[in-house]
Order: structure tokens, then sequence, then C-alpha cells
């Protein structure tokens, strides 16, 4: 019987312990099946509009911003072919709802099969609330979805080790 191997794997990442987790197992999860490794962050656009619901002077906020996610993304895809020798990545940066973008809309454009990602780092009172985009994936996405609540070795995080 032969073993399921990923061949796409999405990663959303948004500067997070969590989501930097998510990401070194995502690379050894892409190295081990051969897969191809999708790096993605989303700008959540509605925070950026003012009380009206427009954009307004916010324009110049929205357009540093995408640079500024752009960077990281790079970075990150630069930091990973240096250091795993790993070039089988393909970033990008996307603005909307980030519970829909990671849930549904890349997965299907990009032919997704896993969804690694970090575990939420939203308190009680905030889940309920606006709810995480953790929650929202394992609950909607139609690919499997890999939260990441530990370090590269499988155990607890800790600062001190990683």
């Amino acid at each position: 019987m032969d073993m399921l191997k990923y061949k796409k794997i999405l990663v959303p990442v948004d500067g997070s312990t969590n989501g930097e987790l998510a990401l070194k197992k995502a690379i050894s999860v892409a190295q081990r099946n051969q897969a191809h490794l999708d790096i993605v962050t989303v700008i959540q656009s509605s925070r950026f509009l003012d009380i009206y619901g427009h954009m307004g002077s916010n324009m110049d906020y929205v357009e540093v911003s995408l640079l500024k996610a752009k960077a990281y993304v790079d970075d990150l895809k630069d930091q990973i072919e240096h250091k795993y020798d790993f070039h089988d990545i393909s970033v990008y940066v996307e603005a909307g709802e980030p519970k829909s973008i990671v849930a549904v809309d890349i997965p299907q454009k990009l032919g997704t099969d896993l969804v690694m990602m970090g575990a939420t780092g939203l308190n009680a009172l905030q889940r309920a609330m606006i709810g995480s985009v953790a929650d929202y994936a394992v609950r909607t996405a139609q690919t499997d979805v890999l939260l990441v609540r530990t370090g590269i070795d499988n155990q607890p995080y800790s600062s001190d080790k990683n």
C-alpha cells in the first residue's frame, strides 16, 4: 500500500511564534514528501477602513503594509533556501478576510492538499467574539489542516529551546 504523500503544502504566516513553528514543521514535511511549499501572509483589509467603510486617506498605509508583508515573506523564502537548501517555495501576500483566504480561497486556487498552521493564540473571549483563523480552517477547509502546537522536536514550545 502506498503511503499518502502531500504535494502542495500551504503555511499561513503572520510573524507570530506559532506561525514560525508551523513553518519549520512544514519545511520538514515538504522535504520528506518532495512537496511544494506555499507561504502566505494576509493583510486584513477591513482594518484600513474608516468609520464609513471607505479606504479614504488610509491608502498610503495599505501600500506600506503590503510592501512590508512582501518583504517579510520574501525574507522567509530566502532564509529557508539558505538554511534548509529547499527551493520549491512560492510566497504570496493577500489582502482581505484572513479566515476565508486561508481556509478556502488560496487552497482552491493553488490546489493545496495540506494546510499547516500555528494554533491560535487568542484567549477565550477573543475567540468567542471574532474566532480564529485556525478554528475557521479546521471547520471549513476542504483539505487536511494540521495545527502546530509544538516545536520541531514535538516538545511543547519554549523560547529557551528554539
